[in-house]
């Protein structure tokens, strides 16, 4: 059971790994907007694949966020129902759950995903705007790569609430 325990712990540490990544995003991207918009207003010069850039930034911080999000306990969930739960309900839910929604749904996307990535890396798909940024498929593969962050911190939820519970009993 302690191999569990330290499983679930590396996925938790890679996650937050991931979450540092993203923070580290956001200040790019503040850096970038700040540029873009005082290049803009003040020296009239603008760069379309500075601005698809920005977009590609904030897919990733997206994408990698919400693991990191999922992870510290601050996703989307009907808190008005979960806070009133006991702790043992709590515990159920937080095995059931990931075990049959979040990652069943994430593998689904996965594979949807990649399918759309392919076709975009099969037929070299580019930026439609003159002076954008080649290699769409790139910014495309970040939708199943998030997703498989989530699903890893699905797993590693799963783990830590099967532990949790086989405490208690």
């Amino acid at each position: 059971m302690i191999y569990v325990f330290l499983f679930s712990k590396k996925l938790d540490t890679f996650i937050k790994r991931i979450g540092q990544i993203s923070s580290w995003l956001i200040f790019i991207l503040v850096l970038m907007v700040a540029g873009d918009v005082l290049l803009r207003y003040f020296f009239h010069i603008s760069s379309i694949a500075e601005q698809e850039l920005q977009w590609h930034i904030l897919a990733a911080i997206a994408m990698f966020g919400s693991a990191f999000t999922f992870q510290q306990g601050e996703h989307v969930r009907v808190d008005l129902f979960y806070n009133r739960y006991s702790k043992k309900v709590k515990q159920w839910m937080n095995l059931l759950i990931p075990l049959f929604i979040i990652i069943p749904f994430s593998l689904f996307i996965i594979y949807l995903s990649s399918d759309y990535v392919m076709q975009s890396y099969t037929t070299g798909e580019v930026s439609p705007d003159p002076g954008g940024l080649p290699y769409r498929y790139l910014v495309k593969s970040l939708i199943p790569l998030g997703f498989i962050l989530i699903c890893i911190q699905g797993f590693a939820v799963l783990l830590r609430s099967i532990r949790q519970l086989r405490k208690e009993i």
